[in-house]
């Protein structure tokens, strides 16, 4: 189960992002590309939640996040959102006491990140604090923390995986994108 975690954390990470450069960054001419990309991994996401829904608090505390944040601001990414939710919605979720906290506690620590990245975009943060909200380290420690003292390392696993995906895409796409601009 470890595997499917990590493989699924991964893809939903790489082709979140892929999302997002081919939408915001025009990385890709071709729309259709871009939706497909959303409803790739919110079908990656839906099957995960279904499977492992140990993780239900991690996700459901970025998705609080980036709604309050503003971040599901395209058609693409609101897809996948809505793919996630009418999943879990069809198929039921309960929530106990520990994991709503869970949410509340992780939720926070995503939404000081997305501020905090939001902050880092527009210049008003530099140097090393820059990069704790670039790369939203904020969220990842809480989570981390959380896994250590609790002795529940799904949490962890799951959210290293996602972003793991996530500054891979990043990485391979500026890196492709990059040579592919040099020799034009």
């Amino acid at each position: 189960m470890v595997v499917v975690l990590i493989t699924l954390s991964f893809i939903s990470g790489f082709l979140m992002k892929m999302t997002d450069l081919m939408v915001e960054h025009e990385l890709c001419a071709n729309r259709i590309l871009s939706i497909l990309s959303g409803i790739a991994y919110g079908l990656s996401l839906a099957f995960l939640l279904r499977t492992t829904c140990e993780v239900l608090p991690t996700y459901v505390a970025i998705l609080i996040a980036v709604l309050i944040c503003g971040k599901v601001d395209c058609y693409e990414h609101g897809l996948a959102t809505g793919i996630i939710t009418l999943n879990l919605l069809l198929h039921g979720i309960t929530i106990s006491r520990k994991e709503l906290f869970l949410i509340l506690m992780f939720a926070i620590a995503g939404i000081i990140d997305e501020i905090g990245n939001d902050l880092v975009d527009r210049g008003v943060i530099k140097g090393a604090v820059a990069k704790v909200f670039l790369y939203r380290l904020v969220l990842e420690v809480t989570v981390l923390l959380y896994s250590i003292v609790a002795h529940d390392y799904v949490q962890w696993v799951f959210l290293a995986s996602l972003d793991g995906g996530y500054v891979c895409c990043s990485w391979v796409m500026h890196h492709v994108y990059v040579r592919r601009q040099s020799y034009h």
